[in-house]
C-alpha cells in the first residue's frame, strides 16, 4: 500500500438541481435545432431555455423525451431503447436506477430538460454537491491532489463511510484493488482548486448522485488513505 495518509473535511453536502454550465446557450440551441424550430439564431441568450422548453412542449412527453434522448445521447442507445424510456423516465430518476452506469450523468442532464418542460410528470432532478477540504498528511500524498482522479475521490468518499454503503457493496473489490474503471461514472463533475503548499491542502468541489454519498450525511470529518488506480505495487 503507498503511504497515502488524507485528512477530509466535508465543507459542503447539499442537493442541487443541476450541474452548472451542462445546459448553456450552445446546448439549448442545438436542441432547438433538433426540434426544427425556426429562427434560432435570432433568439437572445437569455431568452434560449425558455424558448427551448417553449419549443419542446409541443410534443407529447413521450415524443419529447425521444427528441432530447436523440440530441443528448446520439446514437448511445437505439431507437427501441429510446422509446422504453419514454416511459420510464416519467417514473423512475434514471440517473440512480438505469442499468448501464456510464449513462447517468447524461440522464440526469436530459431529465432535467424534462423536468423544466413538464414539472409535473417528470421527477424533480436531485443530486449531490458535495465540496470536500482534503489535507495531505505524509509527503508521498501529494500527487494525488495535485492531479486528483475518480479513482482516488471515490476511495476518499468511500474512506467516509460505513462498509454497507451501495459503493462499498457493488464495488468492493475494486475499491480495494488497483483499477475501478467505474469511478468515472461515479463522479460525474469534479473542480479542484489548486494545490496549495502551505496548508498541505486542496478544496474539491463534485457533482454526483445521491445514491453514492446518501451515508457522508452527518459526517464533518473523516481520515482516509485513499490511493489512485495504479498505485498499488
Amino acid at each position: 500500500m503507498p503511504n497515502n495518509k488524507y485528512t477530509v473535511e466535508i465543507l459542503q453536502l447539499k442537493t442541487v438541481q443541476e450541474i452548472p454550465g451542462a445546459w448553456k446557450g450552445e446546448q439549448f440551441r442545438g436542441l432547438l435545432h433538433h426540434l426544427e424550430y425556426d429562427g434560432v439564431e435570432e433568439i437572445p441568450e437569455d431568452d434560449l431555455k425558455d424558448m427551448a422548453s417553449m419549443a419542446l412542449s409541443d410534443f407529447e412527453k413521450e415524443e419529447a423525451v425521444e427528441k432530447v434522448l436523440e440530441f443528448w445521447l446520439g446514437d448511445k442507445l437505439n431507437k427501441g431503447q429510446r422509446k422504453n424510456l419514454a416511459n420510464e423516465m416519467q417514473e423512475d430518476p434514471l440517473w440512480v436506477e438505469y442499468s448501464d452506469l456510464s449513462l447517468h450523468e447524461e440522464l440526469f442532464h436530459v431529465g432535467c430538460m424534462l423536468y423544466w418542460t413538464f414539472p409535473r410528470n417528470f421527477p424533480s432532478p436531485d443530486i449531490a454537491k458535495v465540496v470536500l477540504k482534503i489535507s495531505s498528511s505524509h509527503p508521498d500524498s501529494k500527487i494525488n491532489l495535485n492531479t486528483p482522479s475518480p479513482s482516488f475521490l471515490c476511495r476518499i468518499l468511500k474512506d467516509g463511510m460505513d462498509e454497507f454503503t451501495i459503493m462499498n457493496r457493488l464495488f468492493d473489490e475494486n475499491l480495494e484493488g488497483n483499477s475501478f474503471p467505474e469511478a468515472e461514472h461515479i463522479i460525474w463533475q469534479m473542480e479542484a482548486s489548486t494545490f496549495d503548499s502551505g496548508t498541505n491542502a486542496v478544496t474539491i468541489t463534485l457533482y454526483t448522485s445521491w445514491n453514492w454519498v446518501e451515508d457522508l450525511k452527518g459526517a464533518q470529518e473523516f481520515e482516509s488513505v485513499a490511493y489512485a488506480d495504479g498505485q498499488l505495487n
